[in-house]
């Protein structure tokens, strides 16, 4: 009882050093269920839009409630109507909060700030709790931007399942790895966690079109531009939205290979891939 104390507290089962991981861990669940929750608002949101049941680039009705060939009625446009009541209060919540409480959280970390790749592949093992959020940052808002350059709302990215891709990263720790294969192990990862689960309507043209699992291209676009980053903005007339879409242009041809070797986890032929990729730039 009269023992010195020790902080942080000493918690069975967890080491003092791991509890940064852990609360990132946290944060980012407790965030996710707010995103989904807001996601099924905004599905029923289009209750009673015809265009709903088009198929197409529509947006999709909320079948999970609705059947496709439900007729619009009064209920469904009652529930609709609340919905988007509902949609921008939610909205005005989460823009308050952020503005009030983390000015900058919403921020995208540029892939052209120094060293981004190297602060990055160091979050995957830090302890901080502010540095284990930069991965999920960067590769959350990364896949937001390629998402809605490329489709339709709603979308639905959760962060627990990049924090996920995190710690299978530490669990393989590799801290003599080269750029490439760190970002090969990172991108392997991020399409096994798969944290896209809903991508909106994505336009049949463009690069996220190219693979038949979206999170690969959204992933292998985020990857190569801390790649591609690393060596500098090209000009300053390109923003970060502008690279996404020069990245996206080059891997396009490249994409279907790169979803076959991630399936087949061929890791030494996804460096090569990623190497080549790298030489064109």
């Amino acid at each position: 009882m009269n023992g010195p104390m020790s902080f942080p507290p000493r918690i069975p089962g967890l080491s003092p050093g791991s509890l940064g991981s852990h609360a990132a861990s946290m944060a980012a669940n407790a965030r996710d269920g707010l995103r989904a929750a807001h996601y099924f608002v905004q599905e029923l949101a289009t209750a009673d839009d015809p265009a709903a049941q088009s198929g197409g680039n529509a947006r999709k009705r909320a079948a999970w409630l609705l059947p496709a060939d439900a007729p619009t009625s009064l209920i469904t446009g009652f529930i609709a109507q609340n919905a988007r009541i509902a949609d921008k209060v939610m909205n005005w919540s989460s823009d308050a909060a952020a503005a009030l409480l983390a000015p900058d959280w919403r921020a995208l970390p540029s892939p052209f700030n120094r060293n981004m790749m190297g602060e990055i592949a160091a979050a995957i093992t830090s302890q901080s709790f502010t540095a284990n959020a930069l991965f999920n940052a960067y590769f959350y808002r990364a896949a937001l931007h390629i998402l809605k350059r490329y489709g339709k709302p709603p979308f639905l990215v959760l962060e627990n399942r990049i924090d996920g891709a995190r710690r299978a990263l530490a669990a393989a720790e590799q801290p003599d790895a080269s750029d490439i294969a760190f970002i090969a192990r990172a991108l392997i990862a991020l399409v096994r966690t798969a944290p896209v689960a809903e991508a909106g309507a994505i336009d049949p043209k463009s690069v996220l079109a190219k693979t038949k699992d979206p999170n690969v291209s959204i992933a292998a676009v985020a990857c190569v531009a801390l790649l591609f980053g690393d060596q500098g903005k090209p000009t300053d007339e390109i923003d970060e939205d502008k690279f996404f879409a020069i990245v996206g242009a080059l891997i396009s041809p490249r994409l279907a290979a790169i979803e076959q070797l991630i399936v087949r986890d061929d890791i030494r032929k996804l460096e090569a891939e990623l190497a080549a990729i790298k030489a064109m730039y």
